[in-house]
C-alpha cells in the first residue's frame, strides 16, 4: 500500500515538474512590464552564448533562473528515479 502511494506521489511530482518546465520554456505572454514566461517571470534578450542553445529569437529570464531551473529539473529527475529504483529493489 505504501509503495503504491509513494509511486503515485512520484508520478504527480514528475508531472508537476514537466508542466512547470513547459510553462517556463515554451509559453510566453505580454504584460505591463513587457514579455514574461508562463510562470510570470520577466523575459530579457538572451546573451550570445545562450542563443547558441536556445535559438536566435529566444528570450530568457537570466542566468540565475536558468541555473535554478536546471537544478530543479535534473535534481527532481534524479530524485524520482532514485526513489523509484529504491522502491523497486525492495
Amino acid at each position: 500500500m505504501l509503495k503504491k502511494t509513494v509511486i503515485s506521489f512520484l508520478a504527480v511530482w514528475a508531472l508537476a515538474v514537466l508542466i512547470c518546465g513547459f510553462l517556463a520554456y515554451f509559453v510566453t505572454s505580454h504584460n505591463d512590464d513587457g514579455m514574461c514566461d508562463g510562470l510570470g517571470r520577466s523575459l530579457y534578450e538572451a546573451p550570445i552564448i545562450a542563443r547558441i542553445f536556445l535559438g536566435q529569437e529566444r528570450m530568457w529570464t537570466g542566468w540565475s533562473w536558468f541555473i535554478g531551473d536546471m537544478v530543479i529539473f535534473w535534481g527532481s529527475a534524479a530524485a524520482i528515479i532514485g526513489i523509484y529504483n529504491y522502491l523497486d529493489s525492495k
